[in-house]
């Protein structure tokens, strides 16, 4: 077979209402991608105009309105398969954990990306709407698709182990990037007695546990300040309400979400990073603060060790005096943080979006050639 020219296809409706999580992951992505592949043809499908623009003359957004009013998953599931049929796409790419579950044509190779299995470890924690969706359409997206998508070997382990009948070889691990590589190597100088939190305001961030540590440490005389980014989030009134009150109102704030620029400077500027979170598929905020040469303060036994390696300093999620005592012993210098310089370099430059993009072209090539072994 000479050299393969794809009609890619790729749901970006999520670009509209997630700045955050999986909508930084796919524009991060998208960027890559069109500075990677000048080859293949890649159509971006969205259900409603939206402000994002591409800059590669082989990528082009395509508005597929539906007849009426609908949300994004319906959209999803009966007006775009149609429309992929009539463009004769022959890789569609999901990249928000699920795909059409009918509808496709049989030459047309299905790819999704699975960024973690929070729907099967920790259901109690997602907004209802989407607990549905991923137990319906994600459930039966990963037993059709040809093939998945994992952002890190931990979320491969995950599903693997919840759906043991699937077949391992069309499960491929292909990590995130940081866009803040080029920000690495900076000699570690002396930060504001701040921590930084970056990530939705949700329980799985687990920030109630986080703010108990804070008090903790107010008690024994040591007030630490906290500034948080990220989205609004769900199901987090208690958390606001503890927001509110002494001593945690003197010493935490939420910035919201803020620019690329912004969070760069944020992360220069604090102290350490805390990810305190239950449970992920990535981890993210780790590698980016790397890049900016910040310590980072994690949960343990969970996928930021495979990312971080000996470089972080971990604590139980669970267990807020572990967590007390994890930020008083950083600030009271007991990790070697400058001692792991060369390693952290290597982590930064290994996870970028580069080498994130060459993966999924990779991928998608597999999957076109794998559906085209197999046809008749």
């Amino acid at each position: 077979m000479g050299e393969i020219v794809m009609r890619i296809g790729i749901d970006i409706k999520c670009l509209r209402y997630n700045k955050g999580g999986i909508g930084r992951y796919l524009r991060c992505m998208l960027e890559a991608l069109q500075n990677e592949d000048s080859t293949n043809e890649y159509i971006l499908y969205s259900p409603q105009p939206m402000e994002y623009k591409t800059t590669s003359s082989n990528f082009k957004c395509k508005v597929v309105k539906p007849p009426f009013k609908m949300p994004g998953f319906l959209w999803q599931q009966f007006v775009l398969p149609q429309k992929l049929k009539a463009d004769k796409i022959d890789v569609f790419w999901g990249p928000e954990q699920t795909i059409p579950i009918w509808g496709f044509s049989k030459n047309m190779a299905k790819v999704v990306t699975i960024h973690d299995m929070v729907y099967k470890r920790f259901p109690e924690t997602m907004q209802r709407s989407v607990l549905w969706i991923s137990r319906y359409i994600s459930n039966r997206s990963i037993k059709i698709a040809d093939s998945i998508f994992c952002v890190s070997k931990f979320t491969q382990s995950e599903l693997l182990q919840f759906f043991p009948k699937l077949d391992a070889a069309k499960v491929h691990v292909k990590y995130e990037g940081s866009q803040f590589a080029s920000a690495v190597v900076k000699k570690f100088q002396p930060r504001q007695k701040q921590l930084l939190f970056v990530g939705s305001l949700e329980p799985r961030k687990n920030l109630t546990t986080l703010i108990k540590a804070l008090e903790i440490l107010h008690e024994k005389g040591e007030d630490i300040s906290l500034k948080l980014t990220g989205p609004q989030g769900w199901k987090n009134e208690n958390f606001k309400t503890k927001l509110s009150c002494p001593p945690v109102k003197q010493n935490v704030s939420h910035l919201g979400y803020v620019t690329d620029e912004e969070l760069a400077r944020l992360y220069s500027d604090s102290a350490a990073v805390v990810f305190p979170s239950l449970y992920e598929g990535f981890g993210l905020p780790v590698l980016e603060s790397f890049a900016h040469n910040t310590p980072v303060l994690t949960s343990r036994n969970s996928v930021m060790e495979e990312i971080a390696g000996p470089c972080a300093l971990y604590f139980d999620p669970y267990d807020a005096e572990s967590i007390a005592s994890c930020i008083h012993d950083f600030f009271a210098g007991k990790f070697d943080f400058e001692g792991t310089s060369k390693l952290r370099k290597k982590i930064v430059q290994t996870y970028t979006w580069k080498a994130a993009a060459q993966s999924a072209i990779e991928g998608f090539i597999e999957a076109y050639q794998q559906i085209h072994e197999e046809a008749p």
